[in-house]
């Protein structure tokens, strides 16, 4: 008997599951999965997989989704932080870039990242799981722009160049072959990028 199956809780298996897709995801890419590798990464049988989701499209979307919910939550924790209302600019950015390397850094999450925005591109479903990721992000950094003094219309405009820096950063390091080791100086250029006027 499966052991680890044993140690499903009763009504969590859907969080297993999820859990276990995200996981995958990260570790093969979306197409490259199936519902019983899913089942059998999450201790769980077939059978309660498809109980839980119809299909695999369902499953992948949920996880992907659960994924998004997490980045929100992360970044809304983020901007209520209470040394940040006494931070200097720079400390500021420094917190909201430990944030971010937060997001990129967990084992998997930033590959699970990386294939949500390819996938986007090609699946609309997955284009507003991404979209809210991106909104997020765009939030966290708006609002790290205004306690540290910028104006709105200049923060607006300083908001993409960083998200396009932080996730080139992880494009980089997956295509190196060594995702999660960001860049030594990229708090550093993350500072120059959020305060060199335009």
């Amino acid at each position: 008997m499966n052991t680890r199956r044993a140690t499903v809780t009763r009504g969590t298996g859907r969080d297993v599951l999820l859990d276990a897709t995200l996981q995958l995801i990260g570790e093969r890419g979306l197409h490259a999965i199936t519902l019983r590798e899913v089942a059998d990464a999450a201790g769980l049988s077939l059978g309660s997989t498809t109980y839980h989701f119809a299909d695999r499209e369902a499953l992948m979307l949920a996880a992907l989704g659960r994924y998004a919910d997490s980045v929100v939550t992360r970044c809304e924790a983020a901007l209520v932080k209470a040394e940040l209302e006494t931070a200097s600019p720079r400390a500021l950015m420094r917190s909201v870039f430990e944030d971010f390397s937060a997001s990129y850094c967990e084992p998997n999450r930033m590959l699970a990242q990386l294939e949500m925005y390819t996938e986007a591109a090609r699946n609309p479903a997955v284009a507003e799981i991404s979209a809210r990721c991106l909104a997020a992000y765009r939030g966290l950094l708006l609002g790290a722009f205004g306690i540290a003094g910028l104006d709105e219309d200049e923060a607006r405009a300083r908001v993409n160049r960083v998200l396009v820096y932080a996730d080139g950063l992880a494009l980089q390091s997956a295509a190196d072959g060594t995702p999660c080791e960001l860049q030594p100086d990229a708090s550093t250029v993350l500072w120059a990028l959020a305060t060199t006027p335009l």
